[in-house]
């Protein structure tokens, strides 16, 4: 090609430099640029690396803060179920007892037939297996940890990350 018909390189690009003596250098002179340049490409390249792994740090950070909220809601509501499954059965326990109490008073100093004596007797019974309180409190188990029941409290993908919890939910 005839060198009038030369188009200039494009903008920003090193193809018209070359790394030869000149009038004012020498080679020897400019060979610090070309490893610089090297080395400004090495520590925006760890400069990025760092930033990954920062963000993927990050990431993983919120995912088991996620993880561990979810968890603690998921004990919440089985507490709360399991509480107010024993109040039901308190409730029940004792509406059973007032209506045997106004069975038993309707029949005032009369004698109340075998069948009815049976019924009460049975309801009574019943009430006593009922009444969550027959027995002392304790705070429930708490339910397996499994990936999908968190998964559906916390919204995440379950399986992004190594997950936290053994086969006890601990």
């Amino acid at each position: 090609m005839a060198a009038s018909k030369m188009r200039p390189p494009p903008y920003g690009s090193n193809a018209g430099r070359t790394h030869l003596d000149g009038a004012r250098w020498t080679l020897e002179s400019r060979l610090g640029h070309p490893l610089q340049r090297l080395d400004r490409l090495a520590a925006e390249a760890d400069r990025r690396e760092r930033e990954k792994e920062l963000r993927e740090a990050e990431q993983r950070r919120r995912w088991y803060a996620a993880v561990a909220r979810a968890r603690e809601q998921q004990i919440e509501q089985h507490r709360a179920t399991i509480l107010t499954g024993q109040i039901r059965a308190w409730r029940q326990a004792e509406e059973i007892r007032a209506f045997c109490q106004t069975a038993r008073a309707r029949a005032g100093e009369a004698a109340v037939a075998t069948d009815e004596a049976d019924w009460m007797e049975w309801a009574v019974a019943y009430a006593v297996q009922l009444a969550p309180l027959r027995e002392p409190l304790r705070t429930p188990v708490d339910p397996p940890a499994g990936r999908e029941a968190l998964r559906e409290l916390a919204k995440i993908d379950a399986y992004a990350y190594a997950w936290p919890f053994d086969a006890d939910g601990r």
